[in-house]
């Protein structure tokens, strides 16, 4: 994006940027939706089901793994692998960079767990492929088993002082992170993963959820969206 900052606003645009940009994909990414529908309609039976068997017999692997749980039931989706690594001591953030140094890379990881999203590309030998590196990393990174944490963006109770509109497009002003308590968010901080606003505009700025941010940035976790992703500073209404 080009701009005349000397007529505007940078750090307020850079704001309007955040919150609306997408992460769509382009139109001709678009295009190849209905070849994709195609392929479905002939072999996905086929193809679906090479997949969620692999991803089963991955599940059954994972879980013969010290302190692994994997997340199964009903309601679970045949073709999505969750696993909690907390009773391992591995962090999770540090596993996904091994597992992408090894060329499997994950959906997401956060210090406690790894999700790995399995396609229509994916059979045995690719799961396999994935299973062991994951296993190789985790004992790489075993440590003392914790209890898991939860992810800030749903254990902090957000607190909303003035209307989303109103805190976005009002006076901003720019303080130390911790000097923020008791003042009103003008901006959007997320953690990702999972992508889940932790501090939204007009939000009373709490010391639970500075303490939540500044804990999961601590930890590894990406803050997203901030005007300074560092949290040295926040932007607040004057």
């Amino acid at each position: 994006m080009l701009a005349r900052t000397e007529r505007l606003d940078a750090s307020r645009l850079d704001r309007a940027f955040e919150a609306l940009h997408t992460t769509s994909p382009a139109g001709t990414i678009m295009a190849s939706m209905d070849a994709a529908r195609a392929l479905l309609q002939r072999d996905g039976e086929r193809l679906l089901s090479v997949t969620i068997d692999a991803v089963a017999e991955a599940r059954d692997a994972l879980r013969r793994v010290p302190g692994v749980v994997v997340l199964e039931g009903p309601i679970v989706d045949a073709a999505k692998l969750t696993v909690s690594i907390a009773g391992t001591g591995a962090h999770g953030v540090e596993v996904e960079s091994d597992l992408m140094a090894a060329g499997v890379p994950v959906e997401m990881a956060d210090r406690d767990t790894i999700v790995a999203i399995c396609t229509l590309a994916d059979d045995a030998s690719t799961l396999r492929r994935y299973t062991a590196a994951l296993t190789e990393a985790i004992e790489r990174r075993r440590g003392a088993p914790r209890p898991v944490t939860t992810a800030a963006g749903w254990i902090v109770s957000p607190q909303q002082q003035v209307a989303p509109r109103d805190a976005f497009f009002g006076p901003v002003e720019t303080v130390a992170f911790g000097d923020a308590i008791g003042r009103v968010s003008a901006e959007l901080v997320a953690l990702y993963p999972p992508g889940v606003p932790v501090l939204a505009p007009g939000e009373l700025v709490t010391e639970q959820t500075l303490t939540a941010l500044t804990e999961a940035a601590a930890d590894g976790i990406r803050v997203a969206y901030a005007a300074d992703p560092g949290l040295a500073t926040l932007q607040v209404l004057k």
